[in-house]
C-alpha cells in the first residue's frame, strides 16, 4: 500500500511503515500534505487530520528521535573530554603529577581522617598514564555522543558525576588502602545509563541508533569488567559502583525533551544531587567514626585499631600502627613491674618518658577512669616532635603488676578531627585474665588436692591484682601442706604490697614460727616495712643474717635496704687472724 507525501515541492511515495517511521522521527509534521487513497481519496490533506498521525505524533517522542538524528559533538561530552585531556597535559609540568596524585586521588585515609571530600569527584577527572586516558576517553566520547542527545546535558552531567561519586564511595569502602583515579567510574555509569535508556525507550529510538543503546552496550560493560578483573591495578569497585549509580539514576530520570516529565525530572535531579552531596558531606563530617577497626589481642587485654593502618614503631619505642597519611599513630603496650603499680604512678611515668629528649610535654587533660572495675587514667599531652606540635592521648591501666597502655598520637592540627576516632579506640579496650592466670586456674581445676597449683594460682592472682582471691588461694595451699613455707611467703607479700590490714601481726607470727626459712623472713620484713616498722624489719633481717650468713635471699634483701652484707667475710678474716697469731709463754 503506497502513500503519497508532498514535501519540498514534489510528491514522495512511501509505504505505510515508512510513513509511521517518518511521523515518529518528526520528518512528517501536522501540516505536511498526505494522500492516502483509502482514507483521503484523490485529495491531499494535512497529516494532522489523519487518525494515524494523531496516534503516533507525540511531540516529546518526536523531539527525542530528532535529537538522536542530529550531528555534531554534544557540548558537555566535549567539555568532559577536553578538561581531562587538559589536566593530563598539565601534569607534565615538573612536580605536578605527584602533586595531583597527592591531593586529588580517591584515597580513603585522606577522605575519612582529614575530610578531603573533594577527592570523591576530582579523581574522576584525573589521569597520569596515557593508555588509561585514551581508553577512558574513547568510551566517554562514544557513549556520551549518543547519550547526551538522548537524555540531555543536565541528565548526563548528573549521571556522570553521580556515577563518579558512587564509584568512589564503593571503592573507598572496599579498598581503603589503595588510592585510585580515572574517569572509568563515570564512564561505566554512562554505559549503564545507555543500557537503561534502551530498555525504557526502545520503541522510540530510531532503528539506525539502536546499536548505541540497550543490550548493544552490554558487551562493552562485560568486556571492561572482565578486563579489569584480570588486571591487579584496576579499580573494579569503582567500575561496579559507577555502573550501579548510573543505572539507578537513569532508571529514575527521563529525557529532558519529555515535557510532561519536566517538573518531575527537575525534582529528581535536585533530589539526587542533594543526596549525593549529603553523602559526601556525611563522609567528611563523620569520617573518623567510619574508619573500620580491627581487634588487636595483647597479653590479658584487647584494643581496636584502624584496620588499614600499617605496623611500625613509635617514638617511645612501642610497637604501633601508623596512618597512611603519616599524621597519626597508635601504640598498645604492656609493662610488667616487679610489684603492683598504681595507675597514677604509671601515668606519671608516661609523662616523664615523653619529657625525655627535651620534648617538654604539657598536660592538657588528666582524669581518673575505671576500665571493667580496674583503675586507669586518661591523659592528654601536648608536646613537640622534630619541631612539629603533637597531641598524645593515652589510656593507662593498672592491674596488679601489669601496666597496660594505649597511646594515640596525632598532629596538633588534626587533633580535633581525630577526636571521635580516639574515643572509639579508647572505648574499645577490654581486659581479660592474663595468660598465666588462665593457666593457673586450669592447673588448679586439674589438681584440686595439690598445694603447688594452689600456690601458683595465688601467685598469678597476686600479679593480676586480685589480692583477695590470692589470699584465699594461699590459705588453701597452707591447709593442704602446712609444712611448706611458700604459702606463707605469698600471703605476706599480698598483705605488704596491697597494704592490707593485719600485715604486722602476720609478719610477727611468721617470724616466730618460720625463722629458719630466709625467704619467709624476707617476706615478713617487707610486710613490716609496708606499715612503717622499718626498725623491726631491720632487726629481723640482722638476726636471720647472723643465723644464715651469706644466704642469697637475705643478701638481696639487705642490699635492697642498703644494709651491710660483709658479715661472713669479716668472720672468716677474724678466724684466720686468730689462727696465725703466736701463742705467748707464761
Amino acid at each position: 500500500m503506497l502513500i503519497e507525501v508532498k514535501r519540498r515541492g514534489h510528491v514522495q511515495r512511501m509505504t505505510y511503515e515508512d510513513l509511521e517511521e517518518r511521523i515518529l522521527e518528526g520528518d512528517v509534521v501536522a501540516g505536511t500534505p498526505v494522500r492516502f487513497e483509502l482514507v483521503t481519496g484523490d485529495r491531499f490533506v494535512p497529516a494532522g487530520e489523519l487518525e494515524l498521525f494523531q496516534a503516533l505524533a507525540d511531540e516529546s517522542q518526536m523531539a527525542f528521535r530528532r535529537n538522536l538524528s542530529q550531528r555534531g559533538l554534544p557540548l558537555l561530552t566535549a567539555i568532559l573530554a577536553g578538561v581531562q585531556l587538559r589536566i593530563y597535559l598539565w601534569s607534565f609540568e615538573p612536580g605536578r603529577a605527584g602533586w595531583l596524585q597527592e591531593h586529588f586521588t580517591n584515597w580513603a585515609p585522606a577522605i575519612l581522617e582529614q575530610g578531603e571530600i573533594w577527592r570523591l569527584v576530582s579523581y574522576g577527572l584525573l589521569h597520569t598514564w596515557f593508555p588509561h586516558l585514551l581508553f577512558n576517553m574513547l568510551f566517554l566520547v562514544y557513549t556520551g555522543y549518543h547519550l547526551e542527545r538522548a537524555v540531555g546535558r543536565k541528565n548526563l552531567a548528573l549521571v556522570y558525576f553521580g556515577s563518579v561519586i558512587t564509584g568512589g564511595l564503593l571503592s573507598m569502602a572496599m579498598s581503603m588502602e589503595r588510592p585510585s583515579l580515572g574517569a572509568s567510574g563515570g564512564v561505566f555509569g554512562m554505559l549503564a545509563a545507555g543500557v537503561v535508556v534502551g530498555w525504557k525507550h526502545w520503541e522510540a529510538i530510531p532503528a539506525r541508533s539502536r546499536k548505541y543503546f540497550g543490550g548493544a552496550l552490554a558487551w562493552y560493560i562485560g568486556y571492561s569488567l572482565l578486563s579489569g578483573l584480570r588486571s591487579e591495578g584496576t579499580d573494579n569497585w569503582s567500575h561496579l559502583g559507577g555502573m550501579i549509580g548510573g543505572g539507578v539514576l537513569m532508571t529514575l530520570l527521563e529525557p529532558q525533551v519529555f515535557a510532561a516529565r519536566a517538573r518531575t525530572n527537575r525534582l529528581l535531579r535536585l533530589g539526587a544531587a542533594g543526596a549525593l552531596a549529603a553523602g559526601c558531606l556525611g563522609v567528611g563530617a563523620f569520617g573518623p567514626r567510619l574508619v573500620p577497626l580491627t581487634m588487636v589481642e595483647q597479653d590479658g587485654w584487647t584494643v581496636d585499631r584502624p584496620a588499614y593502618w600499617k605496623e611500625g614503631w613509635t617514638f617511645s619505642g612501642d610497637r604501633g600502627w601508623f596512618s597512611p597519611t603519616l599524621q597519626a599513630n597508635l601504640s598498645a603496650a604492656t609493662t610488667v613491674h616487679p610489684r603492683p603499680i598504681m595507675a597514677s604512678d604509671a601515668a606519671d611515668s608516661l609523662v616523664a618518658r615523653v619529657a625525655s629528649g627535651g620534648r617538654e610535654p604539657t598536660v592538657l587533660d588528666r582524669q581518673e577512669v575505671r576500665i571493667e572495675g580496674w583503675d586507669a587514667e586518661r591523659l592528654t599531652l601536648g608536646f613537640k616532635l622534630q619541631g612539629e606540635p603533637q597531641v598524645l592521648t593515652a589510656l593507662v591501666m593498672a592491674r596488679g603488676v601489669y601496666e597496660h597502655r594505649v597511646q594515640f598520637q596525632v598532629l596538633e592540627e588534626q587533633a580535633r578531627r581525630q577526636g571521635p576516632l580516639v574515643d572509639r579506640v579508647m572505648d574499645s579496650v577490654q581486659l581479660d585474665d592474663p595468660p598465666e592466670l588462665a593457666l593457673a586456674r586450669y592447673k588448679t581445676q586439674q589438681h584440686p588436692r595439690s598445694w603447688e597449683p594452689a600456690v601458683e594460682l595465688g601467685d598469678a592472682l597476686y600479679r593480676a591484682g586480685e589480692y583477695r582471691s590470692a589470699l584465699g588461694a594461699y590459705d588453701r595451699a597452707a591447709g593442704i601442706a602446712p609444712e611448706q613455707p611458700r604459702p606463707i611467703e605469698g600471703r605476706l607479700r599480698v598483705l605488704a604490697d596491697y597494704h592490707q590490714p593485719g600485715a604486722a601481726d602476720a609478719a610477727r607470727e611468721a617470724l616466730a614460727g618460720w625463722s629458719s626459712h630466709p625467704s619467709v623472713v624476707v617476706a615478713a620484713a617487707d610486710a613490716l616495712d609496708s606499715v612503717g616498722l622499718e626498725d623491726e624489719a631491720t632487726a629481723a633481717l640482722d638476726r636471720a643474717w647472723a643465723d644464715f650468713p651469706g644466704d642469697r635471699t637475705l643478701r638481696r634483701a639487705r642490699l635492697r635496704r642498703e644494709m651491710r652484707v660483709e658479715l661472713q667475710q669479716q668472720r672468716e678474716q677474724e678466724g684466720d687472724a686468730g689462727a696465725e697469731a703466736p701463742s705467748g709463754s707464761g
